[in-house]
């Protein structure tokens, strides 16, 4: 929030930001702020993480996952990832009419003095302004930029091949050039016999959904949910060319508000535990309170955690059988099965 209260700051308090006088204006990665609301009828809002699309609709903001067209006045609130915020400029660029002003706000932690000096490398002349530990610099489209850099930028953070080819990925995605250490330890102690219907909740590009459809023969089906847009065709390239009956359904959905209807035998997931800067276990917890009510009365959730996050409590609560099935230095795979009617009561039918 400080970036986005850093970025209002500066439309209000800086009269070379042509706010009144825009057209048309792009609002990148946009986030809900009430001071959108008097730019509605000018504002195209691009949001591919489904929290802060829900936000925008919530406000009564329309959206859209790609942005498309030139635009007078474009705002930027990047992500943390560096390949992921040197794309978005060059991403800018292509949108920027002539004469067009790009304003980006970035949190100081997140690397904004070297953000601002590697745009200025490219556009020749930034102005800045700093508040709520976030610099706000912007830039007007008057003169050539170095294509040459964006382009490579652009490339840089585009959906590409990882580990030798085996799988698609983007930055800005959960751990998008590796595999990360927990998922892996989860995937040697997943059972083959998962059979039935089957999620994947917070499943990114796919890691524990490739191994599921390829070790666990019995299954169904498996749907996959995934909150940031980013990853979907990931996901959809790494699982639709396995040679098995079933094809996954990927959901641009966000986990912490349930999965509706929707019910499995098994669950699998690595839910995330961070909210942008913040650590938050709370979100964990969410998953884990979706998961019971999602799962039939004989299902089972497998997940892997950091070892420090404090799930136990709630998984005994959730599940009338549940252990740690293992433990390493920095992870625990914990097992739940036969959810209880205390988390299951949501699903019963309103009496008429």
């Amino acid at each position: 929030m400080h970036a986005l209260t850093a970025l209002f700051y500066a439309l209000e308090t800086q009269p070379e930001i042509p706010v009144a006088t825009a057209q048309r204006i792009l609002f990148l990665r946009a986030q809900a702020h009430p001071d959108l609301e008097a730019l509605k009828d000018r504002l195209t809002c691009e949001q591919t993480w489904k929290p802060h699309a829900s936000g925008l609709e919530n406000q009564g903001i329309r959206h859209t996952r790609e942005a498309e067209g030139k635009y007078d006045l474009i705002l930027l609130l990047p992500d943390r990832q560096r390949e992921s915020i040197m794309s978005d400029f060059a991403q800018a660029h292509e949108l920027l009419a002539e004469g067009g002003t790009l304003v980006t706000a970035l949190h100081n932690d997140w690397g904004a003095k070297r953000m601002e000096q590697q745009l200025a490398e490219v556009t020749g002349e930034v102005r800045t302004l700093s508040k709520n530990h976030s610099r706000v610099f912007w830039t007007t489209k008057t003169g050539p930029w170095k294509t040459e850099t964006l382009s490579q930028w652009k490339a840089n953070g585009a959906m590409q091949r990882i580990l030798d080819g085996r799988f698609w990925s983007q930055p800005g995605l959960f751990n998008w050039d590796q595999i990360d250490e927990g998922s892996a330890l989860l995937i040697e102690h997943l059972p083959h016999s998962l059979s039935g219907t089957v999620a994947d909740l917070g499943s990114s590009w796919g890691f524990l959904s490739d191994h599921v459809l390829r070790k666990c023969p019995n299954i169904r089906s498996l749907d996959m949910y995934e909150a940031d847009a980013r990853a979907l065709e990931c996901a959809r390239r790494n699982t639709g060319l396995i040679p098995v009956p079933v094809r996954p359904r990927i959901l641009w959905k966000d986990v912490t508000q349930g999965v509706g209807n929707a019910c499995y035998d098994s669950i699998v997931m690595n839910p995330p535990f961070h909210d942008g800067r913040e650590a938050n276990a709370m979100l964990g917890l969410k998953f884990i309170t979706v998961a019971a009510q999602a799962l039939r009365t004989s299902g089972h959730l497998w997940l892997v955690a950091n070892k420090h996050l404090p799930y136990e409590n709630l998984m005994k609560e959730a599940f009338e059988h549940q252990s740690t099935v293992a433990e390493t230095r920095s992870f625990k795979i914990l097992h739940g099965t036969h959810p209880t009617l205390v988390t299951r009561q949501v699903r019963k039918k309103p009496r008429r």
